[in-house]
């Protein structure tokens, strides 16, 4: 009986016309109506000839109603072949074999016009042009735009069964189903979250590549098809689990195209079997592939479980399988293990084995950065996540109507605290969630959760009246839970729910279970083996920190400096504490940061305890005062020593803890110095200040205005709305608008410059552009020589390189400064010269594409001038004009410039008569030409060996560094050794470049007397921000 219903409901749908169908269908009868018309009232020739043009019509066109992909291959052979035969019709052969081709009786009656048609006897190039940009476009729009990329091999080969589709389709629509249930029931903001787009940043694991950010995650991993595994970093809710789960949805659409299955597997679920050997614990491929086959039965139904006992292996050995894991530093052996555990390496070696078993099949990691894989784990490329920019995060807060400009500029410019929160997606809508229904901000972040989580047990007055139980009971019965949890070392950050019923035996649990399920504060995993996880950990150290509130000798006061799963949970507890306590929290961390921030070996203990300070007592400044000057002090110190960038860095963060009469001058003292990463640091934190010392604003408008001129275009977004949040930055803001608008005006002149004198325009930046780089080229050669010195007088590290602003910019923003300078002086004198002199304009009238004029005259002047004056730097030209002003109005400065100019008039004029007396003996004019030659001489020498040693110095990097082979890692000495034997900034570069995009870790400590000092230049400033990553401080 279910056979005949399953055949009559096949039978029913294949009777079942498609919209495209029937509107083929009636466009057949009407072209049918058409030529039998024409056969009728014109000639049956001509009918002929138009249905022999439908029916190719419809050859052509039958893959566009064929299923998504068929017959992509035939359409671009078909334009293809089109293109072709256009440009191939150009041939005057066929002209004379046309009317040949007219004259057979067969085509006697053929019209008139189609025997007049003549082809072209040479196509013009518009023609072939447009050919070649349809064909381009054709190719363009019909490439494979699947994010996981379509199998090489077809589907029947490897499943030759007939039912194997529909089979293959019923599971994708199992895995669709569960990925729309997790999302039902951790989606605790429907509105806006799923709408964040991750913003990743690519970094190869392998090769020379260099960093490179791409807006959205499957674009990311779209555009490479080659690499089989790639590892995703980012902090806790900075969305990696939805953009993961989006990522399966939109593989799962594609599935009948590409044939790759996505499978989405959460770590945490997994409890791993280990074994110990060697000292270590060691765990198996096979029971990762045990936990992977059950958890995809557990999540569907008896056919799911069919389809996986059948095919699961086929699939995974052919390569069809596309594995997406999620969590890996939750799960449960990687909680409480430290940063150098041998278990995170042993797990990242299972992990990439199993992804990897088999040659065709890919599959992406995902983590948070502590606790992240090891090189274990073969990445091909690492995509990290980066946290939301000012720009992200008040683009996304403002969909709240409550989020208005005073709320804006209070969260950004006092509320130091919150910035790093804002920065997490997850942590973003919780604040958007609080400002709607409170219209301002929370006093701490501990309001943000509570206000969600009441706001959500809220909703759920009915189902607690049904249980009989109040929202009191349900938070004690949670904070129970949540302690259980994460006290637990076995089951991680989720744990079986029979364990949970178990362990407290209450008649309340099972109730309160389902009411944080239903209230989407948990998760409940379907099947037989329920598992219980807050849907974010977030959720799970506020209940903790509850606890830690009721029971304050629970407080784990260790996690602080070891940066252990307890250390945000205890950030939640320092801001909600007694001041007794978090006076007493406070002073432990400056105890360890006085103690151990000078001991290289303990040193990362002070620094955990350094940001926990600035984490957790930025909104309770007041419990630092005891210790406040000499906390200022412990700042100044490592910022304007300058002997190690990156602790001058981490020191820096900590300013907003200060007072702003002790801040500044910190930030002055970052602001003024040489290294851009210090300076981009002391820029963010410069906003929190009620007000600007002279100095500091003024080192702010210099920090601004020697930012590249493509790095101040790229950021600027970012850099006006970081300036415009704070009144006592308003100076500093107009500096930067009117920079913004000069630079719009230039861009505006060099287009129309393009348009009307493109021969000056090119020639003006090609001139610039060959200016600039011996100009860098020398820059860089002096730096050589100055490293060739320092190695003579003996040190590992270099002197403190000489400040060369305009060689310090780079290549392409030094040749925009001068292009910019070339094209305004060539305008000047067209402008001036081409009106005193006829005939100067009539040469100059040439160089003009649209003139519209036969001769130069007043107009085509004007508007040189014009364009000429919007391509100067007017911010700079101000400034200087500004500083200068006083000197005009001072009488003892005019003495002073008059005195040089009088002495400078009298020396040449010493010179002129010199030259006059000698020129008067007979051998005087062969001795002045030698005399000048060998001065021109001496001069191109000079310049040549400073290019020769410009590039030697390069070269000789070069080829030292390609004789090092590395491996996973690099002992710290070997890097400094390194370093000291390269003698030019691009080597050093180069090498610190080579092992950021290689993905070399580092071990050991620094040599003696080798340090990251600031002002070493731009090599040492790249291999603070890798140490930095080395260490997991980036965060």
């Amino acid at each position: 009986m279910l056979f005949h219903c399953k055949k009559r409901h096949k039978n029913k749908e294949g009777t079942h016309m498609s919209g495209s169908q029937k509107f083929v269908l009636l466009l057949l009868v009407l072209a049918l109506c058409f030529v039998v018309g024409t056969g009728l009232y014109s000639s049956w020739f001509n009918a002929a000839s138009v249905g022999v043009f439908i029916c190719l019509m419809l050859y052509f066109t039958r893959p566009l109603l064929m299923p998504a992909g068929y017959g992509a291959n035939k359409i671009r052979a078909l334009v293809l072949v089109l293109g072709l035969g256009i440009i191939g019709s150009g041939s005057s052969a066929l002209n004379t074999l046309l009317p040949t081709i007219w004259s057979l009786p067969v085509l006697q009656n053929a019209p008139a016009w189609l025997k007049n048609i003549q082809l072209i006897s040479q196509p013009s190039p518009w023609l072939l042009a447009s050919v070649v940009i349809i064909v381009g476009i054709v190719f363009f729009c019909l490439r494979d735009r699947s994010v996981g990329g379509g199998h090489p091999t077809p589907l029947k080969k490897d499943f030759p069964e007939d039912r194997f589709a529909r089979k293959l389709e019923v599971f994708c629509n199992m895995l669709q189903q569960d990925l729309t249930s997790i999302d039902e029931s951790s989606n605790w903001s429907p509105e806006y979250y799923t709408e964040l787009e991750a913003e990743v940043e690519i970094r190869k694991a392998k090769g020379v590549a260099s960093r490179k950010k791409i807006l959205g995650l499957q674009d990311a991993i779209r555009k490479d098809r080659t690499s089989r595994s790639f590892l995703i970093l980012g902090a806790p809710g900075s969305g990696k689990s939805v953009a993961l789960r989006k990522l399966a949805r939109d593989m799962l659409l594609e599935v009948k195209k590409t044939h790759r299955v996505p499978i989405y597997i959460n770590l945490r679920e997994w409890v791993p079997g280990s074994i110990v050997a060697g000292g270590r614990k060691e765990f198996s491929v096979e029971d990762l592939e045990e936990f992977v086959i059950k958890n995809l039965v557990r999540r569907g139904d008896a056919y799911t479980r069919d389809f996986v006992n059948g095919y699961f292996h086929d699939l995974w050995r052919t390569g069809r399988l596309f594995f997406i894991f999620d969590s890996f530093d939750e799960i449960s052996e990687l909680l409480d293990a430290s940063e150098s555990s041998t278990v995170i390496d042993s797990l990242s070696t299972v992990i990439s084995r199993f992804i990897t078993t088999h040659p065709a099949s890919r599959g992406v990691l995902a983590s948070r950065v502590f606790r992240q894989p090891t090189r274990a784990f073969l990445a091909d490329k690492v995509l990290e996540i980066r946290p939301l920019s000012e720009a992200g995060i008040s683009e996304a807060l403002s969909r709240y109507p409550q989020f208005n400009e005073q709320v804006r500029n209070t969260l950004f410019s006092h509320r130091l605290d919150l910035i790093p929160l804002v920065r997490n997606p997850f942590m973003m809508a919780l604040l958007g969630e609080w400002i709607a229904v409170n219209e301002t901000l929370p006093i701490n972040q501990a309001e943000i959760y509570k206000n969600y989580i009441d706001s959500r047990i809220q909703l759920c007055k009915q189902e607690l009246h049904d249980a009989g139980i109040s929202s009191r009971e349900v938070i004690e019965v949670a904070t129970d839970i949540a302690w259980f949890v994460f006290r637990s070392s076995t089951f991680g950050l989720e744990a079986p729910v029979k364990v949970i019923r178990r362990y407290f035996n209450s008649e309340h649990v099972d109730t309160v279970l389902e009411l944080l399920r239903f209230a989407r504060i948990a998760r409940v995993t379907p099947g037989d083996e329920k598992s219980f996880a807050f849907v974010h950990r977030r959720f799970l150290e506020y209940f903790v920190t509850n606890r830690f509130l009721q029971q304050p000798a629970e407080v784990p006061d260790s996690h602080i400096p070891t940066d252990s799963r307890g250390r945000d949970a205890l950030v939640l507890y320092a801001q909600l504490c007694s001041e007794t306590d978090a006076q007493r929290l406070a002073n432990l961390c400056w105890d360890e940061i006085q103690r151990y921030f000078t001991d290289a070996s303990q040193r990362i203990r002070a620094i955990h305890c350094l940001r926990f300070l600035i984490d957790a007592f930025g909104s309770r400044r007041e419990v630092l005062q005891p210790f406040e000057e000499a906390l200022s002090a412990f700042v100044m110190q490592h910022v304007k020593a300058g002997d190690n960038i990156l602790l001058a860095k981490i020191c820096l963060e900590a300013t907003g803890l200060l007072s702003a009469s002790r801040a500044a001058p910190v930030l002055a003292a970052a602001i003024a110095g040489e290294d851009g990463w210090l300076q981009e640091t002391a820029f963010r934190a410069c906003r929190h200040l009620p007000k600007m010392d002279p100095e500091l604003e003024e080192g702010m408008k210099k920090y601004v205005l020697n930012i590249s001129e493509t790095n101040f275009w790229r950021g600027r977004k970012n850099i006006l709305l970081s300036l415009s949040l704070s009144d006592a930055l308003s100076g500093v803001y107009r500096v930067a608008k009117m920079r913004l608008w000069s630079m719009k005006a230039a861009l505006t002149s060099t287009v129309l410059l393009i348009i009307m004198l493109p021969f000056i325009t090119f020639f003006s930046a090609s001139y610039a552009a060959a200016v600039s780089a011996p100009i860098l080229l020398f820059a860089k050669a002096g730096r050589t020589a100055q490293k060739e010195k320092a190695r003579k007088v003996g040190g590992d590290n270099p002197a403190p390189r000489a400040t060369v602003p305009f060689a310090d910019k780079g290549f392409l923003s030094g040749t925009i400064v001068l292009f910019r300078v070339m094209c305004f002086v060539i305008l000047s004198v067209i402008s001036v010269v081409g009106l005193l002199s006829p005939a100067l304009a009539l040469a100059a009238i040439p160089f003009y594409l649209f003139s519209g004029h036969a001769i130069y005259n007043g107009w085509l002047a004007a508007v040189n001038v014009v364009l000429s004056l919007m391509l100067l730097d007017w911010v700079a030209i101000c400034r200087f004009v500004r500083s200068k002003i006083n000197d005009l109005l001072n009488p003892k400065k005019w003495l002073a410039a008059l005195s040089i100019l009088a002495t400078s008039v009298l020396g040449v004029a010493l010179v002129f008569s010199a030259i006059h007396y000698v020129s008067q003996y007979p051998m005087a004019e062969p001795v002045f030409k030698a005399t000048f030659s060998l001065l021109l001489a001496l001069l191109a020498a000079y310049v040549a060996f400073t290019f020769i040693q410009s590039v030697r110095g390069g070269i000789k990097d070069v080829r030292m560094l390609r004789k090092f082979t590395f491996g996973l890692a690099i002992k710290r000495t070997q890097i400094a050794i390194i370093l000291s034997e390269c003698v030019s900034d691009y080597g050093r570069l180069r090498f610190v470049r080579r092992l950021e995009s290689e993905g070399i870790s580092a071990t050991g400590d620094w040599p003696e007397g080798f340090k990251l000092a600031v002002g070493l230049g731009e090599a040492y400033t790249a291999l603070a921000r890798l140490e930095e990553r080395w260490l997991n401080l980036d965060r």
